[in-house]
């Protein structure tokens, strides 16, 4: 059973619906949270091939998968949403913008391994130290950027983010990166 975890790249963060969309492959299971404000799971026919698996046999799925009638109904709307203003192509677009800014970051500091799908972006940078300085001075100015692995800096902004907004978080970025850099 192929399972793919997307709580943090679903729902649209990669430009596409699911992750998975760009890869050429196709779960067996799929994990899902985060921009939906629910969790949940959705499982193919394979499934079906495991003995008393959690479809089938009761009381295997409870709390984060159990979901309930307040988190089905706010999915919805948060689906409609999605759908309405057009945000998994908007996430496309902006997060190509985002991927070029941070592109010319990297040529005026030593930012390295740009990389991304849609607005799920990271760079890396010489070490944890500088990584936790350069968070620190962007959240003394009101940005608050997120560590990844053992030297890297990602982004996981809103859907709706804008090319403005992402302006103003590279502006704050390159200040930060002139402080702790140099």
């Amino acid at each position: 059973v192929l399972i793919f975890d997307e709580v943090q790249t679903g729902v649209g963060a990669t430009g596409s619906f699911w992750a998975f969309q760009t890869l050429g492959v196709e779960p067996d299971i799929l994990a899902f949270g985060k921009k939906t404000q629910v969790c949940g799971i959705l499982a193919g026919r394979k499934i079906e091939e495991v003995n008393g698996h959690v479809f089938e046999t009761s009381s295997r799925i409870n709390s984060t998968w159990g979901g309930n009638l307040v988190d089905m109904v706010r999915f919805d709307r948060i689906l409609e949403i999605i759908e309405a203003d057009d945000l998994v192509a908007h996430t496309a677009e902006t997060g190509a913008y985002l991927k070029e800014q941070l592109l010319g970051l990297a040529e005026r500091f030593p930012f390295t391994n740009v990389r991304g799908k849609g607005t799920f972006c990271a760079f890396t940078v010489a070490d944890a130290q500088t990584r936790n300085a350069i968070a620190d001075a962007c959240f003394d100015r009101g940005v608050a950027i997120l560590g990844c692995g053992m030297s890297s800096i990602r982004f996981r902004p809103p859907l709706t983010i804008t090319k403005s907004e992402i302006d103003e978080g590279m502006s704050v970025l390159a200040d930060a990166a002139k402080e702790v850099i140099g």
